[in-house]
């Protein structure tokens, strides 16, 4: 079986999982925006960010970036996974409890791959985030949209800095 056979067999496993999974309590809303969350990093599947995010979802970045809406997301995801187009995302954590709005969701997961693509600091350099380096964290508030739950809210950080090291060419 070909690689990109076996990937496309994976997520549309995922895709099945989330579909057939009933979403009624906090850890299933966990495990539902989890499996989300590896399908769209872990196989590129960009379009799974309007499944999760509101389209006037406020996403505020560590590094004080301010998105708007699940098509910045979207934007700023495909900059990520075009630096590292072999990127592969490692859930550390993850957990929702209920809040007057809905819930609140935490997420911690690490990001391992290779700078092979072109980055806002530049031509590819082929160094790796190598994993723990890259810890990622993140805060959101879920609301039903539609009978949906959706990122309405979220203060996202990533390993900013260390990205910017593993992007940027050693001067030599």
């Amino acid at each position: 079986m070909y690689v990109a056979d076996q990937m496309y067999t994976e997520m549309k496993d995922l895709e099945a999982r989330i579909a057939q999974l009933e979403v009624r309590d906090a850890a299933s809303v966990a495990e539902y925006f989890r499996l989300y969350t590896l399908l769209i990093y872990n196989y590129k599947w960009l379009g799974s960010l309007y499944d999760i995010y509101d389209g006037n979802a406020f996403i505020l970045r560590g590094n004080g970036a301010k998105l708007n809406g699940a098509a910045e997301m979207v934007r700023d995801t495909t900059e990520l996974l075009s630096a590292f187009p072999d990127l592969v995302l490692s859930m550390a954590d993850i957990f929702a409890v209920p809040c007057d709005k809905g819930y609140k969701l935490y997420r911690r997961f690490y990001l391992d791959g290779t700078n092979l693509g072109y980055s806002r600091y530049g031509a590819p350099t082929g160094k790796a985030l190598e994993g723990k380096k890259a810890i990622c964290q993140g805060m959101a508030t879920l609301e039903q949209r539609d009978g949906q739950w959706m990122i309405t809210y979220e203060y996202l950080m990533y390993a900013d800095e260390w990205m910017r090291q593993v992007c940027t060419p050693d001067r030599t």
